[in-house]
Protein backbone atom coordinates (compact mmCIF):
# COMPACT_ATOMS: atom_id res chain seq x y z
CA UNK A 1 0.00 0.00 0.00
CA UNK A 2 1.13 3.29 -0.78
CA UNK A 3 0.87 5.99 2.23
CA UNK A 4 0.44 9.30 1.14
CA UNK A 5 -0.58 10.93 4.95
CA UNK A 6 -0.39 14.24 5.37
CA UNK A 7 0.26 14.85 1.68
CA UNK A 8 -2.19 17.07 -0.48
CA UNK A 9 -5.60 14.88 -1.95
CA UNK A 10 -8.34 15.54 -4.51
CA UNK A 11 -10.60 13.69 -6.77
CA UNK A 12 -8.56 11.67 -8.74
CA UNK A 13 -5.83 10.69 -6.42
CA UNK A 14 -7.03 7.33 -5.26
CA UNK A 15 -7.56 6.14 -8.80
CA UNK A 16 -3.80 7.08 -9.23
CA UNK A 17 -2.47 5.95 -6.24
CA UNK A 18 -3.98 1.95 -7.64
CA UNK A 19 -2.55 2.00 -10.29
CA UNK A 20 0.95 2.94 -8.54
CA UNK A 21 0.05 0.10 -6.26
CA UNK A 22 0.04 -1.86 -9.10
CA UNK A 23 3.12 -0.50 -11.02
CA UNK A 24 5.42 -1.24 -7.78
CA UNK A 25 3.75 -4.88 -7.56
CA UNK A 26 4.56 -4.92 -11.13
CA UNK A 27 8.23 -4.07 -9.94
CA UNK A 28 8.21 -6.34 -7.36
CA UNK A 29 12.12 -7.24 -6.71
CA UNK A 30 13.42 -6.63 -10.17
CA UNK A 31 16.70 -4.89 -10.16
CA UNK A 32 16.68 -1.10 -11.93
CA UNK A 33 18.36 -1.98 -15.11
CA UNK A 34 18.01 -1.63 -18.55
CA UNK A 35 15.82 -5.07 -18.58
CA UNK A 36 13.19 -3.25 -16.28
CA UNK A 37 13.08 -0.35 -18.46
CA UNK A 38 12.29 -2.65 -21.12
CA UNK A 39 9.51 -4.72 -19.14
CA UNK A 40 8.04 -1.35 -17.95
CA UNK A 41 7.93 0.15 -21.93
CA UNK A 42 6.03 -2.98 -23.23
CA UNK A 43 3.63 -3.94 -20.48
CA UNK A 44 3.07 -0.03 -19.30
CA UNK A 45 4.20 1.89 -22.34
CA UNK A 46 2.93 5.12 -23.82
CA UNK A 47 0.19 2.46 -26.15
CA UNK A 48 -1.39 0.64 -22.85
CA UNK A 49 -4.45 2.13 -21.68
CA UNK A 50 -2.38 1.91 -17.99
CA UNK A 51 -0.18 4.45 -19.42
CA UNK A 52 -2.81 6.54 -20.89
CA UNK A 53 -4.41 6.77 -17.78
CA UNK A 54 -1.72 7.53 -14.94
CA UNK A 55 -1.06 10.28 -17.81
CA UNK A 56 -4.28 11.84 -17.11
CA UNK A 57 -4.65 11.04 -14.07
CA UNK A 58 -1.70 12.98 -13.01
CA UNK A 59 -2.49 15.86 -15.23
CA UNK A 60 -5.93 15.96 -13.36
CA UNK A 61 -3.69 15.71 -10.25
CA UNK A 62 -1.81 19.40 -11.59
CA UNK A 63 -5.42 21.18 -11.79
CA UNK A 64 -6.42 20.13 -8.37
CA UNK A 65 -2.73 21.20 -6.71
CA UNK A 66 -2.13 17.53 -5.63
CA UNK A 67 0.67 16.76 -7.99
CA UNK A 68 3.62 19.04 -9.08
CA UNK A 69 2.41 21.92 -6.30
CA UNK A 70 5.80 22.78 -5.28
CA UNK A 71 7.47 25.45 -7.36
CA UNK A 72 11.49 24.22 -7.29
CA UNK A 73 12.90 27.16 -10.03
CA UNK A 74 10.41 29.14 -10.84
CA UNK A 75 6.68 28.31 -12.69
CA UNK A 76 8.70 26.11 -15.19
CA UNK A 77 10.27 23.50 -12.52
CA UNK A 78 7.76 22.16 -10.02
CA UNK A 79 7.30 18.67 -7.81
CA UNK A 80 5.71 17.26 -5.60
CA UNK A 81 5.28 14.19 -3.63
CA UNK A 82 2.60 11.94 -3.98
CA UNK A 83 3.33 8.87 -1.88
CA UNK A 84 5.76 6.20 -0.48
CA UNK A 85 5.36 2.85 -1.29
CA UNK A 86 6.61 0.98 2.08
CA UNK A 87 6.77 -2.50 0.09
CA UNK A 88 9.82 -3.61 1.80
CA UNK A 89 11.78 -4.12 -1.23
CA UNK A 90 12.51 -0.85 -2.97
CA UNK A 91 9.86 1.07 -1.04
CA UNK A 92 9.66 3.78 -3.21
CA UNK A 93 9.35 7.53 -2.58
CA UNK A 94 7.11 8.57 -5.24
CA UNK A 95 7.43 12.06 -6.68
CA UNK A 96 5.67 13.85 -9.49
CA UNK A 97 7.66 16.64 -11.54
CA UNK A 98 6.87 19.02 -14.50
CA UNK A 99 9.50 20.83 -16.17
CA UNK A 100 9.53 22.88 -18.79
CA UNK A 101 12.93 23.72 -20.72
CA UNK A 102 15.14 23.01 -17.83
CA UNK A 103 18.09 21.83 -16.49
CA UNK A 104 17.74 20.65 -13.12
CA UNK A 105 20.42 20.09 -10.39
CA UNK A 106 22.93 18.03 -10.93
CA UNK A 107 22.42 14.79 -8.86
CA UNK A 108 23.20 10.72 -8.10
CA UNK A 109 20.74 8.00 -7.51
CA UNK A 110 22.68 5.72 -4.95
CA UNK A 111 19.59 2.92 -5.47
CA UNK A 112 18.55 3.95 -8.78
CA UNK A 113 15.51 6.10 -10.42
CA UNK A 114 12.50 5.04 -12.52
CA UNK A 115 11.03 7.81 -14.43
CA UNK A 116 7.45 7.69 -16.11
CA UNK A 117 7.66 10.68 -19.42
CA UNK A 118 4.58 11.93 -20.09
CA UNK A 119 5.44 15.08 -22.71
CA UNK A 120 2.89 17.90 -23.01
CA UNK A 121 4.44 19.40 -25.71
CA UNK A 122 4.78 16.34 -28.30
CA UNK A 123 8.46 17.24 -29.21
CA UNK A 124 9.67 17.50 -25.64
CA UNK A 125 12.28 15.36 -23.99
CA UNK A 126 13.59 14.68 -20.73
CA UNK A 127 17.58 13.33 -20.51
CA UNK A 128 16.92 12.45 -24.65
CA UNK A 129 14.14 10.95 -23.69
CA UNK A 130 10.35 10.59 -25.57
CA UNK A 131 7.40 9.49 -24.57
CA UNK A 132 7.41 6.30 -21.84
CA UNK A 133 9.78 4.76 -19.24
CA UNK A 134 13.55 5.75 -18.91
CA UNK A 135 15.41 3.86 -16.03
CA UNK A 136 18.23 4.87 -14.05
CA UNK A 137 20.18 2.29 -12.62
CA UNK A 138 21.98 2.47 -9.15
CA UNK A 139 25.18 4.84 -9.25
CA UNK A 140 24.55 6.93 -12.56
CA UNK A 141 23.96 10.68 -12.24
CA UNK A 142 22.48 13.30 -14.31
CA UNK A 143 21.07 16.58 -14.86
CA UNK A 144 17.08 16.22 -14.85
CA UNK A 145 17.22 17.95 -18.57
CA UNK A 146 13.87 18.58 -20.19
CA UNK A 147 13.96 20.38 -23.53
CA UNK A 148 11.56 21.20 -26.52
CA UNK A 149 8.55 22.20 -24.60
CA UNK A 150 7.08 20.56 -21.20
CA UNK A 151 6.69 17.15 -19.75
CA UNK A 152 5.29 15.95 -16.84
CA UNK A 153 6.72 12.98 -15.21
CA UNK A 154 6.11 10.52 -11.97
CA UNK A 155 9.55 9.17 -10.18
CA UNK A 156 9.86 6.15 -7.98
CA UNK A 157 13.40 6.44 -6.05
CA UNK A 158 13.87 3.72 -3.56
CA UNK A 159 14.19 4.58 -0.18
CA UNK A 160 14.02 7.92 -1.19
CA UNK A 161 17.64 7.96 -1.92
CA UNK A 162 19.04 10.94 -4.38
CA UNK A 163 22.30 13.10 -3.87
CA UNK A 164 22.54 16.60 -5.11
CA UNK A 165 26.16 17.76 -6.15
CA UNK A 166 27.62 21.16 -7.07
CA UNK A 167 27.96 21.99 -10.64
Amino acid sequence: MINDDGLPTGTHKPALMNHLERLVAFIGGSPLNEELEKRLNRDYGPETARFQEMKQLLRSGIEENWACYQVIDGADYRRGRLGIAADGVHDFVIESARLKDVKGKYHKHPLGEINMIQPVDPQSRFCDTGEGWKVFPPGTSHYPTVSGGTCTFIFLLPKGEIEYHED
